[in-house]
C-alpha cells in the first residue's frame, strides 16, 4: 500500500515539475482546445446538412436514372457511369480536399467546393448528351461534393472531442435523412400514398475558418496568445510549432478520426484533453537542406494521405482489397432496386420508397452499431463481419424477392447491417494501424473505395444490358460482401500468428 502511495505521489509531482518547466512555453498557447460545444453546435447543424445533400442527393440517383436512361435513350451501362463517376471522383478528391482544408482552411474550400458542385449539377440539367452529363454531373460535380464532404469531417474534428461520438453520430444522420427525402422529392408530383399502400400490406451557418480561434474554455490575452487552462503538458508539446501551423485542423492526427476518441489508448494515456490535443498535434519537419516552401501545408497533408508504404504491412493491404470487394456491391441496391420494382410492376412512387427504406434503417443503425461493439464478445470488427455476411446473404437473395413487401424486406434488412461496415470502418482501421498512421491509412482506403465506385457501377450496368435482368447483378455484389467478410475475418488469423511468433522464438530448441 505503501509503495503505491508513494509511485502516486512521485507521478504528481513530476507532472507538477514538467508544468512548471513548461510555464514559459509560448508555443503551447497556440494549440487550440476544441470546445465541445459553443458555435460548435451551429458547425454541426452546417455539416449535417451537408451530408444530407451530399450523399442523400447521390444514393437517390436511382430514383431518377431510369428518367435520364428514357431521355437520353441511353444504356444502363451509360447511366450508371453517372453515378460512378460523381461517387468516384468524390472518393478520389480526399487527399486533395485534405490538403487544401489544410492549406487555406475549410471555410473558403467548402463554399468553393458548393459553388463547383452546384454549378455543375445544375448546367447538367441542360446535357445535350449522356456524355456531357458525365463531365458535369460526373467528374466536376464529384470534385465539388468531395471539396465540400471533406471539411465537414474536418470540422467536426475541429470542435467536438470528448463529445465526438455524439457530433459524428447527429452529422452522418444526414446521410440518411437524405435517403429517406430525396427519392419521394424526385417523385413529388404524383399522388401520396399512405403507409398501407406504400408498403402493399392491409390492415446555415457558414463553416468556421480553422485559423479562427473560437474556444469556450479558452481565452486570448492582449498579446493574441492563447490563455491556457491548469493541465499536464507532454514533453512532446516542446516541439516548435508555429501559430498558424498549431491552428491547422489537419495536422491533428485524430481530427479525420469519427468515432468515440476515449476510446483510443493514444486519448486514455494521457491526464486530459489539452495534453491529449497536444500529443496528437504534429507538424511534419522541414526537410533538411531545403528552402521553406509556401505550400508546405499542403503537401504534409497530401503526401501523408497518399502514403502507399502503409501497404507493405499485410492486414493493411486486406483492409484496402476488402473494401474493393464491399464497394462492388455497395451502389447495386441504390441503383437497382428502385428499377426492379418497377420491373414488378409496382408504381414509382411506392419504388422510389425503397431508397427511403434503405435510408431509415440504415441511419439507426449507424446510431447503435457503437453501442454494439461495446457487447462482451462484440469487436467492432466482429460486428463489421456480422453485418457484411448478412447484407451478402440478403442481396444473394433478391432474385427470390418476386414481389414489393420482400423487397421492402430486403432494404430493412440491407439498410441495417451494411450501415456497420460503413461506420466501423474507420475504426479498425485505426485499431490496425493506430492513430499516429490513420490518416496515411484512411487516404488510401478512400482511394481504393473510389477507385472501385469508378468501375463497378458501370459494369454492374453493363451486365443487366446483356442479361435484360438485374439478378446477376445482385449474386455479384452478394458474393463480394460474403468474400470481403472472409478477407476481414483472416485478420484475426493473421493477428494470432504475430503474437504466437515471440513465444515460439522463445521457446527452448530440444537437441
Amino acid at each position: 500500500m505503501k509503495s503505491k502511495t508513494t509511485s502516486s505521489t512521485a507521478s504528481t509531482e513530476k507532472t507538477k515539475k514538467l508544468k512548471k518547466e513548461l510555464e514559459n512555453d509560448d508555443e503551447y498557447d497556440y494549440i487550440a482546445i476544441p470546445p465541445d460545444g459553443g458555435y460548435g453546435w451551429v458547425v454541426l447543424i452546417a455539416c449535417f446538412i451537408i451530408n444530407m445533400i451530399v450523399d442523400g442527393f447521390l444514393y437517390a440517383f436511382g430514383a431518377i436514372s431510369k428518367d435520364l436512361q428514357v431521355h437520353f435513350r441511353a444504356h444502363e451501362w451509360e447511366v450508371s457511369l453517372v453515378i460512378s463517376l460523381a461517387c468516384g471522383c468524390y472518393l478520389l478528391s480526399a487527399p486533395l480536399a485534405s490538403a487544401l482544408c489544410n492549406k487555406y482552411g475549410c471555410r473558403p474550400i467548402g463554399i468553393i467546393g458548393s459553388f463547383i458542385a452546384a454549378g455543375a449539377v445544375g448546367a447538367s440539367v441542360f446535357s445535350p448528351n449522356i456524355r456531357v452529363m458525365w463531365a458535369l454531373f460526373g467528374f466536376i460535380g464529384g470534385i465539388g461534393m468531395g471539396l465540400i464532404y471533406l471539411p465537414s469531417i474536418v470540422m467536426v474534428g475541429h470542435y467536438f472531442e470528448k463529445k465526438r461520438a455524439i457530433a459524428t453520430g447527429i452529422t452522418v444522420s444526414g446521410t440518411g435523412i437524405g435517403s429517406i427525402t430525396f427519392g419521394p422529392l424526385s417523385r413529388s408530383n404524383e399522388k401520396e400514398m399512405d403507409g398501407a399502400e406504400v408498403f402493399g400490406f392491409q390492415p446555415t451557418s457558414p463553416l468556421l475558418h480553422d485559423n479562427e480561434k473560437t474556444n469556450s474554455n479558452a481565452s486570448l490575452d492582449k498579446s493574441g496568445k492563447r490563455a491556457r487552462k491548469d493541465s499536464s503538458v507532454s514533453v512532446r508539446s516542446r516541439q516548435s510549432i508555429k501559430a498558424d501551423d498549431a491552428a491547422r485542423a489537419l495536422y491533428k492526427e485524430d481530427v479525420l478520426y469519427q468515432a468515440d476518441i476515449q476510446a483510443l489508448p493514444e486519448y486514455q494515456s494521457q491526464p486530459d484533453i489539452p495534453t491529449y490535443v497536444q500529443n496528437t498535434t504534429v507538424v511534419p519537419d522541414e526537410p533538411p537542406n531545403r528552402k521553406p516552401s509556401p505550400m508546405k501545408a499542403f503537401w504534409d497533408v497530401f503526401l501523408k494521405m497518399t502514403n502507399v508504404h502503409v501497404l507493405k504491412d499485410s492486414k493493411m493491404l486486406i483492409i484496402c482489397l476488402a473494401n474493393v470487394c464491399s464497394m462492388i456491391g455497395y451502389y447495386t441496391p441504390y441503383l437497382f432496386t428502385t428499377k426492379l420494382a418497377i420491373q414488378l410492376g409496382v408504381s414509382e412512387y411506392r419504388a422510389v420508397l425503397l431508397i427511403s427504406i434503405i435510408g431509415f434503417f440504415n441511419t439507426g443503425s449507424r446510431f447503435v452499431s457503437g453501442w454494439i461493439t461495446k457487447l462482451p464478445k462484440m469487436s467492432p470488427l466482429m460486428v463489421n463481419n456480422i453485418g457484411l455476411v448478412i447484407a451478402g446473404i440478403a442481396t444473394l437473395l433478391v432474385p427470390l424477392c418476386t414481389t414489393y413487401p420482400l423487397l421492402v424486406i430486403y432494404c430493412a434488412v440491407w439498410g441495417t447491417f451494411i450501415a456497420f461496415h460503413v461506420s466501423l470502418s474507420p475504426v479498425i482501421v485505426c485499431q490496425l494501424v493506430g492513430l499516429e498512421l490513420y490518416s496515411s491509412a484512411l487516404g488510401l482506403t478512400l482511394m481504393f473505395r473510389g477507385i472501385t465506385s469508378l468501375t463497378a457501377p458501370p459494369v454492374m450496368g453493363a451486365i443487366r444490358d446483356q442479361t435484360n435482368s438485374f439478378n446477376i447483378a445482385f449474386i455479384i455484389g452478394g458474393l463480394a460482401f460474403i468474400l470481403s467478410a472472409i478477407m476481414h475475418f483472416s485478420l484475426y488469423f493473421i493477428d494470432k500468428r504475430r503474437k504466437d511468433e515471440p513465444q515460439q522464438q522463445n521457446k527452448p530448441v530440444n537437441v
